[in-house]
């Protein structure tokens, strides 16, 4: 099937957070854990390349400049699937850009994965497509009380599960 998956950046395939990007613009390595991918990552962008599924990147970000946006994703290796065709930067995600991503593709064929339950998971079921939502551990507090019930609504602990459950999605 071709799809498109719609993947955000910050600690859903990375180790990045938005409160700690400063850390940058640091010369000195002050967090070494800070700025590598997430168990399952590099795993899932491979398998879903090799399904003939097409990635698109959607990060929010008001603190990098450009040159620093493509920084933490080439210090991550990244830049091995997302570039200026396929990664967004934007201050807040809306249904109107995730709809723009998708293009005049089927929205049952697109898919925002995201950590974020008000910033990936409403949006992308607001413009009409699937949400795979993939909370952090230490997040669980913050879950909303009441989950979506719609068929378009995934939730998974860990972003690996999306090749396990890939044909049931």
């Amino acid at each position: 099937m071709d799809r498109l998956f719609i993947f955000d950046f910050d600690d859903t395939l990375a180790n990045f957070s938005m409160y700690n990007t400063c850390v940058l613009k640091q010369p000195v390595k002050i967090f070494p854990h800070i700025g590598t991918t997430l168990k399952g990552a590099v795993e899932v962008l491979e398998f879903l390349r090799s399904r003939g599924d097409d990635l698109a990147m959607l990060s929010m970000n008001m603190v990098l400049d450009d040159e620093l946006k493509w920084k933490k994703l080439k210090r991550v290796g990244m830049d091995r699937w997302f570039n200026d065709r396929n990664a967004f930067f934007v201050r807040r995600k809306t249904p109107e850009i995730i709809a723009k991503i998708c293009g005049r593709r089927r929205k049952d064929s697109c898919y925002m994965v995201g950590n974020s339950f008000a910033h990936d998971v409403v949006p992308a079921l607001d413009a009409g497509i699937h949400a795979v939502y993939i909370p952090r551990p230490w997040f669980s507090s913050w879950l909303p009380r009441k989950l979506p019930v719609d068929n378009r609504f995934h939730r998974f602990s860990e972003i690996s599960q999306i090749i396990q459950h890939y044909d049931d999605i």
